[in-house]
């Protein structure tokens, strides 16, 4: 199920997409699975149909769902590898800034690189002890 947060900055339309996403990373919304309808889901998760139908129209933009008339809105055939795609994207475009920032204040290459890997190593160590 989906939980939504009153107290996060991200408008509900966009919880919602996350939510579905997160669902078909952990295997419970398989590809080609039938999502509820709008009104369903609007009733699910308290919210309006409005909401619901922002979030499907965002998450066929992003190629997660395809809509067919009359049948309703179904997972894609192979979301994750659409989901990594469009990730991919906005990580290059975060990383280009961050050079320019690194570059700004004179960090240099080797330093940069040792930084994200001590960052990696710090979440493979999470991820570990979890």
């Amino acid at each position: 199920m989906i939980k939504l947060n009153i107290a996060d900055n991200r408008p509900i339309y966009i919880q919602i997409v996350d939510g579905i996403k997160e669902q078909i990373i952990k295997g419970i919304l398989k590809p080609q699975e039938k999502l509820p309808s709008i009104r369903t889901m609007a009733s699910m998760l308290t919210v309006t149909p409005n909401t619901i139908s922002k979030a499907y129209q965002e998450l066929e933009h992003q190629g997660i769902i395809v809509s067919a008339q009359g049948k309703g809105n179904f997972i894609a055939e192979n979301p994750i590898s659409k989901m990594r795609e469009e990730k991919v994207e906005v990580i290059k475009k975060q990383l280009f800034q961050l050079c320019i920032d690194w570059q700004f204040i004179e960090g240099n290459k080797t330093n940069f690189v040792e930084l994200v890997q001590e960052i990696f190593n710090k979440i493979e160590e999470e991820t570990i002890n979890d």
